[in-house]
């Protein structure tokens, strides 16, 4: 869940993106993970869902320590950057540097996992 003013806009980067609706301080948490919000799916899960919930969520959704999360707010729009704007630290996505309101935010998929950086490095 995002913890920040946020909107969404066309991205220089792709298609949509995740743009900062109010000044955000180097430091300040941006994203955490919301039980009941957000939604981690197991494998086993994600395979018993209709196809066309399994291919919104492989477009929308990516992987964290083997299992597929699921973001319902704006989250599931941030683009990656080889030199993001944010970071993660112990569950929370934070600000790197000062980032401008109308600023992009953007994150490092390779923080995620490495799988799914190289499909994403491949499209390229």
């Amino acid at each position: 869940m995002l913890l920040v003013k946020t909107y969404l806009d066309k991205s220089a980067i792709h298609g949509l993106g995740v743009f900062a609706g109010e000044f955000i301080r180097k430091g300040t948490k941006i994203w955490r993970f919301v039980e009941g919000f957000d939604r981690f799916y197991s494998r086993t899960e994600f395979a018993r869902l209709p196809k066309p919930a399994r291919d919104f969520i492989k477009f929308h959704g990516y992987r964290v320590d083997g299992e597929i999360l699921l973001t319902v707010d704006h989250d599931r729009h941030m683009n990656h950057s080889d030199e993001p704007n944010t970071y993660l630290k112990s569950g929370y996505t934070i600000a790197r540097r000062n980032i401008c309101q109308d600023e992009e935010i953007t994150n490092d998929y390779r923080e995620f996992d490495a799988g799914f950086c190289a499909a994403f490095l491949r499209k390229k």
